[in-house]
């Protein structure tokens, strides 16, 4: 009797050993992350671009840097990404220059092994200093947009993503009609998760 009861009890401790082998910090860690990084961006201006795509006018794109910080899964897949970008290399003519400052949900499509794919819809201000002192201005932006994430380490990634944004209220120059403004583009960066 004694030795079943000892090789029920070996059993047991040999089985349970790796249920209590998961560490602290896996156990114990928050469902959702911040996520901060910072990224180089190419984007097409639409100011001084015969088209508005992402991949026209490449003489012409704007060269900037940028900063975000995301939360993931605060509800199911649902997450906010804020971002700052600020475009002042490149561009069409002497002095043009865009910034954006955005926040808005972001929502994982997909996850597999370590590449994950997001969804976003930002909103926010941007603006712009227009070549040769034609004027500046500040816009309410709507910018929809695609991210990949690639883990590179546990707390490590790499990401692309594209946006594509919407100024309804740019004006233009004086005296020509108002259509709004669409800059769109990549960005390459970055993240570290806290």
């Amino acid at each position: 009797m004694f030795k079943k009861l000892l090789v029920l009890v070996v059993f047991s401790l040999i089985v349970a050993a790796p249920v209590m082998a998961q560490s602290t910090e896996s156990a114990t860690a928050a469902a959702h992350r911040l996520l901060v990084g910072a990224e180089i961006s190419t984007f097409n201006p639409d100011w001084g671009c015969v088209g508005d795509s992402a991949f026209t006018c490449w003489n012409a794109h704007l060269v900037g840097v940028a900063a975000l910080a995301d939360v993931n899964h605060l509800w199911r897949g649902l997450g906010v990404e804020g971002e700052a970008r600020w475009m002042h290399w490149g561009g069409p003519g002497d002095g043009l220059v865009e910034s954006n400052y955005l926040v808005g949900p972001r929502y994982q499509l997909y996850r597999k092994m370590n590449f994950a794919f997001y969804g976003k819809g930002l909103v926010g201000t941007s603006r712009i200093t227009r070549s040769f002192n034609e004027g500046q201005g500040s816009y309410f932006t709507l910018a929809p947009g695609g991210t990949v994430e690639y883990g590179i380490a546990w707390r490590m990634v790499i990401r692309a993503e594209y946006e594509y944004q919407f100024w309804p209220q740019f004006q233009g120059l004086p005296g020509q009609p108002a259509h709004g403004l669409t800059p769109n583009g990549f960005s390459f960066g970055v993240g570290y998760r806290l």
